[in-house]
Formats: C-alpha cells, sequence, structure tokens
C-alpha cells in the first residue's frame, strides 16, 4: 500500500503509468464511464484537479456560469472529489478520478482547471496542453521563470489556451483602481506600498488530507512561502498599474513566528522592486494577522490613489513649497460596489474562460503576464536566502 504520508505532487502526476501505483493511486472504476461530448457553442466540459480547500470558491464560481460545466473532479484522496461534488449545483454526477492520466483520457473535456500545489503546476499544465486540452491554471503560474518559459514554448507549440488565475484583473473594483489612476491627474505613480495580512494556513479539520500527510503550503519547497502565496494577487495589480518591467528585487524573509504550524516556508516577507519605468514597490505580508489592516497606497506625481474598506480615495498636491497647481481638482471618494458576489472576481474570471473557449477572447491574464509576477517573487525568494540585490535578468 501506498504510504499516505507520501500524497504530494507524484501522486497528481504519476505520467509514468499507473501500474504498482497503489490503492491511493489506483483506477477509478469510474474512470470507464463515458462523458458526453458538450453541444457545439453552448456550453464546455471541464475537468477539475486537486480538490483542496480552495477548490471550494472555485467550485461556489462555476455554479454561475452556466456555460461550464464540471463533468469530472480528480484528486489523489478519493473521498476529496466527493466531498466537492456534493457542492455543485448544476449539471450531471461529475466523474471521480484519482490520477491525472486519467483525467487527460476523456475526450469530451474541452477545459482543465488546476487547483493543485504550486510546485505541482508546470508539469500538470503542460501535460494537459499536450493532451489537447484548454487550461485555466490557479496563480502561480508555476515557482520558476524557467518553468514559465517552457510552459509559454508548450502554449505556442500546442495553440492550446492558458489563461491564469490571477482574478483581480476581472474585478470590478480593480478595474476601478486602474480607471481612476489612469482618468484622474494623478501623473505617472511613483510608488506603491501594498500589504497582506492574514491569519495562518490552517484549514477546517474536514479539509485535512490523512493524518501525516504534510501540508504542502508549509514547505518552502513546494510552496514559495508567503510572497507565493499571498503576495501574487497584489503584486500582479501592481504590475498593471505600472505597466513597465521589474528589473531588480531586494527581499527580506523567513520564519518568525514560532506559535504557528511548524514550517520552513517563509511566514513573513519585506520586497522592494525597482521597474523599468523608475517606479518602486514595497510589499510586505505575514500570516500572524490580528484583525489589522492597511490600505493599498499608490503614490503619484500629483496625487495618490488609497484603495480599501469598500472605496478609493484619491488626493492631489505638490511638494512643499511649490504653490499648487490651480487646475487640481478637489479630493475624491469612490465607493466600490462587487460586481460579483466576491467582489474579487472569481466568477468573471471564470465568465471570461467561458468566452475564450468559445474563441470570442484571447486568454487573459495569459501566461507572459503572469510570467512577470513569477519574475518578482522568484526574485524576492533568492534575495533574502542569498542576501543580495537579484536582477531580474539573472533568472532567464
Amino acid at each position: 500500500m501506498t504510504d499516505k504520508r507520501n500524497l504530494s505532487r507524484r501522486g497528481f502526476l504519476g505520467t509514468s503509468g499507473l501500474a504498482g501505483a497503489g490503492l491511493w493511486l489506483g483506477v477509478n472504476p469510474l474512470a470507464a464511464q463515458s462523458v458526453p461530448a458538450s453541444p457545439a457553442g453552448k456550453q464546455f466540459k471541464i475537468g477539475l484537479i486537486g480538490c483542496g480547500n480552495r477548490s471550494k470558491a472555485l467550485i461556489s464560481a462555476l455554479n454561475s456560469v452556466p456555460e461550464l460545466e464540471i463533468a469530472a473532479l480528480c484528486d489523489i484522496v478519493p473521498h476529496k472529489t466527493r466531498q466537492r461534488a456534493q457542492l455543485i449545483k448544476t449539471g450531471d454526477r461529475p466523474v471521480y478520478l484519482t490520477h491525472l492520466d486519467e483525467l487527460l483520457r476523456l475526450d469530451a473535456l474541452d477545459a482543465i482547471v488546476v487547483v493543485t500545489p504550486n510546485d505541482t503546476h508546470r508539469e500538470i499544465v503542460i501535460s494537459a496542453l499536450e493532451a489537447g486540452k484548454h487550461v485555466f491554471c490557479e496563480k502561480p503560474l508555476a515557482l520558476t521563470v524557467a518553468d514559465c518559459n517552457e510552459i509559454i514554448g508548450v502554449v505556442d507549440r500546442t495553440r492550446r489556451a492558458l489563461q491564469i488565475g490571477h482574478q483581480r484583473r476581472h474585478s470590478g473594483e480593480y478595474k476601478a483602481l486602474i480607471e481612476a489612476i489612469r482618468s484622474r491627474p494623478v501623473g505617472k505613480i511613483l510608488q506603491s506600498s501594498l500589504y497582506d495580512y492574514r491569519g495562518d494556513w490552517r484549514v477546517p479539520e474536514a479539509d485535512e488530507y490523512p493524518e501525516g500527510t504534510a501540508y504542502w503550503r508549509l514547505s518552502q519547497q513546494r510552496s514559495g512561502g508567503v510572497v507565493y502565496e499571498m503576495g501574487a494577487h497584489i503584486i500582479d495589480v501592481n504590475n498593471w498599474v505600472f505597466d513597465s518591467e521589474p528589473v531588480s528585487v531586494v527581499s527580506l524573509q523567513g520564519v518568525n513566528n514560532f506559535s504557528l504550524r511548524r514550517r520552513d516556508s517563509a511566514d513573513h516577507a519585506g520586497v522592494l522592486v525597482y521597474y523599468s519605468g523608475g517606479s518602486l514597490l514595497n510589499y510586505g505580508g505575514n500570516l500572524y494577522n490580528y484583525g489589522s489592516t492597511a490600505l493599498d497606497t499608490f503614490f503619484g506625481v500629483n496625487g495618490t490613489v488609497q484603495m480599501g474598506n469598500g472605496s478609493l480615495s484619491i488626493r492631489y498636491g505638490s511638494p512643499a513649497g511649490f504653490p499648487r497647481p490651480a487646475d487640481l481638482p478637489p479630493p475624491e471618494e469612490i465607493s466600490l460596489k462587487a460586481g460579483n458576489r466576491e467582489g474579487d472576481g472569481v466568477v468573471e474570471q471564470f465568465r471570461y474562460f467561458a468566452r475564450v473557449l468559445d474563441g470570442k477572447e484571447k486568454p487573459y491574464p495569459d501566461a507572459h503576464i503572469s510570467r512577470r509576477t513569477v519574475q518578482i517573487m522568484e526574485a524576492s525568494v533568492r534575495s533574502a536566502r542569498e542576501r543580495r540585490v537579484v536582477e531580474v535578468r539573472e533568472l532567464g
């Protein structure tokens, strides 16, 4: 029998075949079931791989996107697929699988949704693309720039669609932020101050894997630490705002709060990024927040934009000792009304992905956009480890 402590990335992949895979990776009898073909132009059938805690939010969102039907669920722990199937409100009962190879053999699937641990993304995405499937992959695209480059090469070769789950690109709130920065006379954004605070990565006991199974988020090698797990979202937004390439990164991060679950993944980080346009990002995050909040702040030549607590605020001014320009408008407060129930674009990103599958849109954000975020995250981890400034060009 397979050691339950080894329920990890190898279990999800196993591209060498199923022989000898053991109880956990054995062929599921339901895999032989056929998945009916989807009506042309009406609905697309997807297979979701990775039924951990994050999959609950994605399944909830997919319930609001009738163009996408979850036809298959795949996880190395069989009871996870059955748990998540109970959350699906539309369509027929999905097929339950425990192996990537089984999932990719389902010819009727139009696309694969990847919700597995960070270190598995590269191999699963490449396997799915090469199997002729379109792919939606949760952030981050991969842990290294080299892996992102390899994935981009496979996208180009297979001509399959790949969209990445930086869902804030589809959020009405963050679109309002971008519109305000682009349209108001705040001038060039020179610096940003962005923070992420949350509690530890503990999930409900019912969602835990069997006793003794290592939780991947506690491993630096598997998760990338706090910058990859939280920072990926707001760093991507910052890239959107700055619209220029990151050049240099310096960071300090590590394990600081020993009252949390035992880990070697960074639980706190400070990251400073210099961009080709001359602007600076100052990012900080930790996993030991007990109620603190911070506004996302963007400092421009003529004004400052802050986002948080359900609103945008814009303030204008001029350097001390200089007269205030007569044409600067008064301060402005913009109420943010969520365009979907989460307010974070998670539903809208799937509605957009359905249009991608229907040939009406190109993937957004795509692998090139996501690679820019990985450049910063990988450089930050290397900088913290090596105690030096890392030039992004070093990463390839």
